[in-house]
């Protein structure tokens, strides 16, 4: 059982790390701030994964568990809080779109609340809304319905952002 195990959680690593590092960072966008998160998550995940129930996917579970710990983190820490920064450049790839519309994205990503962050940066990497649900707790059509407002909110920040640069711009 134990090699199982061991060959499991390092099959799991390989697989999901990356992805799992770019919601970590997505929280904090601070490189080594997200490498302890996501060393934290994969100490929860060792340490429960002979209790895995397959209920569900190991992806939502691995999602849920690294969420959990992200939230618990920035909570713990309200007193010496990790400062958001501008751009999550990590989250989509800069490489394949100019960088001014894709630094204006990530930094309006940065003024949503904690959860729709966390929606959107599963949206952004491809998760479906099916197992976002699940590691939400929600129905596959309420994330469908948060996925649209929360794309109005970041149309609307893009909006006020690019009137205001105008503006400024302008004077």
């Amino acid at each position: 059982m134990v090699q199982n195990k061991e060959q499991l959680f390092d099959d799991l690593f390989r697989d999901f790390k990356e992805r799992l590092f770019r919601l970590c960072y997505s929280y904090c966008n601070n490189t080594h701030v997200a490498e302890d998160m996501l060393q934290d998550s994969f100490s929860k995940i060792w340490l429960h994964l002979d209790t895995f129930k397959e209920e569900c996917a190991y992806s939502t579970w691995m999602y849920r568990i690294t969420a959990n710990t992200c939230l618990m983190y920035l909570r713990s820490n309200k007193t010496n809080p990790v400062i958001l920064q501008d751009s999550f450049t990590d989250i989509a790839s800069p490489e394949k779109y100019s960088e001014e519309p894709v630094n204006a994205l990530n930094k309006a990503i940065g003024q949503l609340v904690e959860i729709d962050r966390l929606i959107i940066s599963l949206v952004l990497q491809e998760v479906n809304y099916k197992e976002i649900g699940e590691v939400l707790g929600i129905s596959e059509n309420n994330v469908g319905v948060k996925v649209h407002r929360i794309k109005g909110e970041l149309k609307k920040i893009l909006e006020k952002n690019s009137n205001h640069g105008q503006r400024v711009r302008g004077v």
